[in-house]
């Protein structure tokens, strides 16, 4: 699970239900006391999880103090009403979660330890989910109640029992079942996603990123390894402009092969599995490691991984469906670097990639 059931926040509802549901069968000062002690287990319970459980606590509190309320002035409402009043007091801490949440947690966090700002900013954006789908069931529920008092039906009717009885508990009740609805969505959808590696300026693994563009495209702290392959025929560098769906620089003249690492793959599997989907009939039996470096700019952040491809002819470049490509001597390019025409990283890796070139090539005379 790349998230926990812990996160759904509606489960701080289950004394509101409980209470309601015993609302019907006993006094309404020991069904507020039966919710409010469940819910007190439930805080001692979760007392050694990081996350603040906001509805839980709101939820418990209220509890307590309507059954000191109720201890204090004896009230029992008349007929079937008891749920529908317990349903308004305890959507209370939702309401004020959602009108005070985010003006409240802002300044909380700040002022929290380094190690809690973020399991508290994460409950507090998982509480107020859970706050605004109880809300929004709240309001159909007195819709419904509304068009039938208009109608004016009987009170002991069956609408009138689903509405006063069964509906108030299945408010809280629905609001759990459909933020884990939303939780195992959320898991088989990123179950379809790979991950990339978050890496430091060394290359070692210091946690991982779904691989989606926009997280790619706005995180712009985290580390990301590439591999790139250069790709050399009788000397000459072959190059063709960047795709349109590039995170930056499409259009730039560059390296044909670029992928981000698969979090779980090696280097080198990275590179033969980018160079085999680009170049699927070339042989890779010349691919070879040649440096790595790190390179960070407004825009991007990655450790860059380069490999050198030699093919023995450019029958594998007629095959490419890629437009606009063609060899490059190492001449020209060093008579064009610095105009615009190349991508940031090529023109970073140039100087020593032509080292390596022309030193091959020399020895290749031999």
């Amino acid at each position: 699970m790349v998230l926990s059931s812990k996160y759904n926040f509606s489960l701080g509802f289950v004394p509101a239900i409980v209470a309601i549901v015993a609302g019907t069968f006993i006094a309404p000062v020991y069904a507020a006391c039966m919710g409010g002690g469940i819910g007190l287990v439930f805080c001692f319970m979760s007392r050694r999880q990081a996350l603040p459980f906001f509805l839980l606590y709101g939820t418990t509190v209220v509890l307590l103090l309507l059954s000191v309320v109720f201890v204090l002035f004896p009230y029992s409402p008349p007929g079937n009403r008891l749920p529908i009043l317990f349903e308004g007091i305890l959507l209370l801490p939702p309401l004020l979660l959602l009108a005070l949440g985010n003006r409240w947690v802002a300044p909380a966090s700040a002022n929290a330890a380094a190690h809690r700002q973020h399991s508290l900013l994460q409950g507090a954006e998982a509480a107020i989910v859970s706050a605004r789908i109880v809300f929004i069931l709240a309001l159909i529920h007195g819709l419904f109640l509304l068009l039938a008092w208009l109608a004016g039906h009987p009170v002991d009717g069956k609408i009138d029992i689903m509405l006063y009885k069964v509906a108030p508990p299945g408010v809280f009740a629905m609001a759990i079942l459909l933020n884990q609805a939303g939780i195992v969505y959320f898991n088989r959808r990123l179950k379809r996603v790979a991950f990339v590696p978050v890496v430091n300026t060394c290359g070692e693994i210091v946690g991982k990123k779904p691989l989606l563009s926009t997280i790619l495209r706005s995180d712009k702290e985290a580390v990301y390894p590439i591999v790139r392959i250069a790709v050399t025929v009788y000397g000459m560098l072959y190059l063709l402009p960047r795709s349109q769906n590039c995170l930056n620089e499409a259009g730039k003249t560059d390296l044909p092969v670029e992928s981000f690492l698969i979090y779980g793959e090696s280097v080198e599997q990275a590179a033969r599995r980018a160079a085999r989907h680009v170049f699927p009939k070339a042989s890779l039996s010349s691919l070879c490691f040649n440096f790595k470096y790190y390179y960070h700019d407004d825009n991007s952040n990655r450790l860059v991984y380069l490999f050198l491809l030699e093919l023995d002819n450019d029958a594998p470049l007629l095959t490419l469906h890629q437009a606009n490509g063609k060899l490059w001597p190492i001449g020209q390019i060093s008579r064009d670097l610095g105009k615009g025409y190349f991508s940031k990283f090529l023109e970073q890796e140039f100087e020593p990639l032509k080292e390596i070139i022309c030193t091959r090539e020399k020895y290749r005379e031999f």
